[in-house]
């Protein structure tokens, strides 16, 4: 498998990305890179609003008289179809450049694969939410024809709200087998995979209950289904061999719930539970409070994500520039320890994070540090605030390191920064940032460096 995720934020596109997709959509952060494409997070350059913009350079080279260009339009058409509140929005598609790509919505949260690496396992009314939340929204994909084959952690969205929102929903399809293939890439993730579709059977519907049962055993554990190895071929010789290790039975946990863990994640597709309304029926009862109980762990992770930036900012800067190729898998299989009070080991899902901030820290110039000052400011006044934590981020370390902890630009973000800490709830945070930027700022600044820099009074 060569899956890669990108969670750290850009100081711009890559020099191979056109300043415009599609002459509108301008790129603004990496969001994700997989082995189907590239996803991003740009400006609408016409309506004004965010967007996620995936590039699906898996099937490059198209044109408009390609015949799998008419397939993939069929298949956009179909995706598009799928309105409901649990699938990621579809706003738009098309050819850039002979790569086809997809215009979406962008989630306000974070997914299941970092919450439950942040949190550990979820407690029993938040992980039926989840479950809920994903076989409603399969339901409705199933409904319209559309199979999703790639059911997993990081394609779970989970907002500051409590919304539920899966994403790359037949993305596989979309893009074309045949055209993946030829890649190289595996369509889905070892861990959370069909036996049959590990057997190369064109995956169905109940490899997408499959992949649901697989996540909630996550949530439940905090354990991989296969445990925590790399080695691709173990993962695949323990799902066709033992399957997923059998919950009925484990203390603490509602058998009914523990039961259709079970039946979800049966090898065989014939005798798996497929039934929507069986999955409902059995994770309703159990999901009271569980909304609530999500919004506050994603709100947690958010604020935590947004408190340790500003103590990394404040660390030596990382002054050698990564190599740009430097990529790491989806799930790093070491262990990773969970907080004191849980004695577990959950999944780690390596990013790019740091590799993504050295490079920033090398090449990013000031010029262009204050324009992703100028474009965070303007995600936190829209109540984005996750975006514009992550963006901050990489901005202080570089106007530190380049511009000096005077510099109006340097202390403009870092109050930016802690008004984002404060509306995460990190108000101790926020003002232990605000008084240190407050020691800093000349009695007599009168307003002489201009709008752009001057700090809000």
């Amino acid at each position: 498998m060569e899956e890669h995720v990108e969670q750290a934020g850009l100081a711009g596109p890559p020099a191979e990305l056109p300043a415009l997709v599609a002459g509108r959509y301008r790129p603004v952060r990496l969001l994700g890179r997989g082995g189907m494409g590239v996803v991003y997070e740009a400006e609408d350059t016409r309506l004004g609003r965010r967007v996620a913009v995936k590039m699906l350079t898996a099937v490059e080279g198209l044109t408009a008289q390609d015949a799998a260009w008419e397939r993939f339009q069929r298949e956009a058409r179909a995706l598009a179809r799928i309105e409901h509140p649990g699938v990621v929005t579809l706003y738009d598609n098309g050819v850039h450049d002979g790569t086809p790509y997809l215009v979406m919505q962008v989630l306000d949260g974070t997914s299941l694969a970092e919450l439950v690496l942040h949190s550990g396992p979820l407690p029993v009314p938040a992980a039926c939410t989840v479950a809920l939340g994903i076989a409603e929204a399969l339901e409705a994909g199933h409904h319209k024809g559309v199979v999703h084959r790639d059911v997993k952690p990081s394609n779970v969205g989970t907002t500051r709200g409590g919304r539920v929102v899966l994403q790359d929903f037949g993305l596989a399809r979309l893009a074309g087998e045949a055209a993946i293939t030829r890649t190289g890439a595996l369509i889905g993730t070892p861990q959370f995979m069909a036996p049959e579709a590990m057997r190369g059977v064109l995956p169905g519907p109940a490899a997408d209950w499959y992949g649901l049962g697989a996540c909630v055993f996550l949530m439940l554990t905090g354990e991989l289904p296969f445990g925590q190895t790399a080695d691709v071929g173990a993962i695949m010789e323990r799902a066709l061999g033992d399957g997923i290790r059998p919950l009925t039975g484990t203390g603490g946990l509602p058998q009914s719930l523990a039961g259709l863990v079970d039946e979800l994640c049966r090898q065989d597709p014939e005798r798996r539970l497929v039934d929507p309304r069986v999955v409902r029926d059995t994770l309703v009862p159990l999901t009271y409070g569980g909304t609530q109980t999500l919004a506050d762990l994603v709100k947690r992770h958010v604020r935590d994500e947004a408190v340790d930036a500003v103590h990394e900012a404040a660390g030596p800067p990382a002054d050698a520039p990564a190599d740009a190729d430097e990529e790491a898998p989806e799930y790093v299989w070491a262990e990773a320890h969970l907080p004191e009070q849980r004695h577990h080991d959950a999944l780690d899902p390596a990013t790019l994070s740091d590799v993504t901030r050295r490079i920033v820290l090398g090449s990013m110039t000031p010029q262009a540090a204050l324009s992703r000052q100028r474009e965070a400011v303007g995600l936190v006044l829209r109540g984005q605030l996750r975006e514009a934590a992550q963006t901050l981020s990489v901005v202080v370390p570089v106007c530190l390191s380049k511009l000096g902890p005077d510099h109006p630009t340097t202390l403009t973000s870092q109050y930016w920064q802690a008004v984002c800490l404060a509306r995460l709830g990190a108000g101790g945070e926020a003002l232990d940032l605000l008084s240190r930027v407050n020691r800093r700022v000349s009695p007599r600044l009168d307003g002489t460096t201009g709008d752009d820099d001057r700090l809000p009074r």
